[in-house]
């Protein structure tokens, strides 16, 4: 049954059978550009990843949120498992992966793990108080909702800050070439990305 273009049909899952799934697929699957993966090893291209069961759903099509975890904790060096994450986060997901991870959820997600997360609609904090990594939840119109995870690189010529995005999709992913680092001022990305609302997590 599909509701302003949302499928509601079959919700039902299993937690346990999604993360047996999960392992089995993790242990074969190569982390290549072709199966979503960056050359350095992040998540990039979610929609290549259709393969992870998520909730009543899947990564390509709900998986935006514990994928920008999964790279906040992958660009500190931390080897979580995907599966492992998944099946912790699944329990957020809003009409069992409909409309993606709860935003509520993901705060308290992080917080639980020992995360310090301050949550804005404006992105004039981060820029002013130099944060290193952060998580965007951003709206566009007519019904797109993504999360994206950023990290600090460095500064360009003119002082401003570098910011890498993972798992970008779509133009700017193509634009920078699939496997790709995107990387680029938050005001750039703001630009770019032309998105209507946002939700920032400043972590750390």
């Amino acid at each position: 049954m599909k509701i302003f273009g949302f499928d509601f049909s079959n919700l039902s899952y299993s937690a346990q059978e999604n993360l047996k799934h999960n392992r089995r697929v993790m242990k074969t699957l190569e982390r290549s550009v072709e199966n979503g993966f960056s050359k350095d090893g992040f998540i990039e291209n979610q929609n290549r990843l259709g393969c992870i069961r998520y909730s009543a759903r899947d990564f390509a099509y709900c998986g935006c949120g514990c994928i920008a975890y999964w790279n906040i904790l992958f660009s500190r060096g931390k080897r979580i498992g995907i599966p492992r994450l998944a099946s912790e986060m699944e329990k957020g997901c809003f009409f069992r992966g409909v409309f993606g991870t709860n935003a509520f959820f993901l705060k308290r997600f992080m917080e639980k793990k020992g995360e310090k997360v301050d949550v804005d609609i404006s992105p004039e904090d981060i820029l002013q108080n130099g944060a290193k990594e952060a998580i965007v939840m951003y709206y566009k119109k007519p019904r797109i909702a993504h999360y994206v995870a950023f990290t600090f690189v460095d500064t360009d010529e003119n002082g401003k800050r570098l910011y890498r995005f993972y798992n970008v999709g779509g133009r700017l992913m193509r634009k920078f070439g699939e496997g790709n680092p995107v990387i680029m001022t938050l005001e750039d990305y703001i630009e770019q990305t032309k998105y209507n609302f946002a939700i920032y997590y400043k972590l750390g």
